[in-house]
């Protein structure tokens, strides 16, 4: 009984991980740091001309979800009044 109570535990955790990384990560960061880079970089990365989300991750999307993952955490202290003095 207690394998099976593991098992399910792994299997959740792995749903949630999915939810972490793939939803949250390569899509909502990837989406918001995609117009910053092409911003700061003056449209020169990345290359690819549309916004799609990546098929595969590569150097260029994990920028760009860093990028974005960083400015959400930035909007988010900010919201909850992290900075003020």
């Amino acid at each position: 009984m207690d394998e099976l109570i593991e098992e399910i535990g792994k299997g959740f955790l792995r749903g949630v991980g999915y939810l972490l990384v793939e939803i949250l990560y390569g899509t909502i960061c990837y989406w918001v740091g995609w117009p910053i880079c092409r911003v700061l970089t003056l449209g020169r990365y990345p290359r690819d001309r549309e916004q799609p989300l990546p098929e595969k991750w590569n150097a260029e999307s994990f920028l760009c979800s860093s990028v974005g993952f960083i400015v959400l955490i930035v909007v988010a202290l900010y919201l909850v009044d992290a900075f003020a003095q």
